[in-house]
């Protein structure tokens, strides 16, 4: 039988299990996963290199932790997280930035209609603004307009309570204002 069929059935809380004695079974988490825990690197360091290498890193992690899984979340979650904590860790290590483009947070802070075009002068103004923010409320507020994450799961993957990340994200926008408004943007 072709080993990915003798997986077909298989859930993955099950797979990490038997992946003690079973490589692979991890070798199929992987396969399943490895897209999904990449795109979570990605999305935060911009880089797709050191994205790949942090994924990989984020599987070594987590087969070396498996034992210690206790099953409060899914194996998908537990794998974003890892991954993600990874990609903050990195990105914060090597002083480097989250690349921002989207214009959907120039929509959030600068008055106009949300569907207003946006220029590219706008849009850098935007990334060096959201840069020069200090860290904890840059990365509250990337991980809930680029990430697209809830409060909740911003709270969890930050380690701090619900209405820390809603402070954080408000102050956020607030600073962003007052540069758009003192650069008379």
């Amino acid at each position: 039988m072709p080993l990915r069929a003798a997986y077909t059935d298989v859930d993955d809380l099950e797979l990490l299990r038997r992946s003690g004695e079973d490589r692979a079974a991890f070798g199929e988490l992987v396969r399943r996963h490895q897209a999904f825990v990449h795109g979570a690197a990605l999305r935060i360091t911009r880089d797709p290199i050191l994205a790949e290498d942090l994924a990989q890193d984020a599987f070594v992690r987590a087969f070396k932790a498996r034992d210690r899984f206790r099953g409060d979340a899914a194996v998908r979650t537990w794998l974003y997280r890892i991954a993600t904590n990874l990609a903050l860790n990195a990105v914060t290590r090597t002083r480097e930035k989250p690349v921002l483009t989207d214009e959907h947070l120039v929509a959030a802070v600068a008055p106009g209609p949300a569907d207003a075009v946006v220029d590219d002068d706008q849009r850098r103004w935007v990334r060096g603004a959201v840069d020069r923010l200090p860290a904890v409320y840059r990365d509250a507020l990337v991980l809930y307009e680029y990430e697209d994450l809830s409060y909740e799961a911003i709270a969890t993957r930050l380690e701090i309570p619900v209405n820390t990340v809603r402070t954080r994200i408000f102050r956020a926008r607030a600073e962003l204002r007052r540069m758009l408004q003192e650069e008379g943007r």
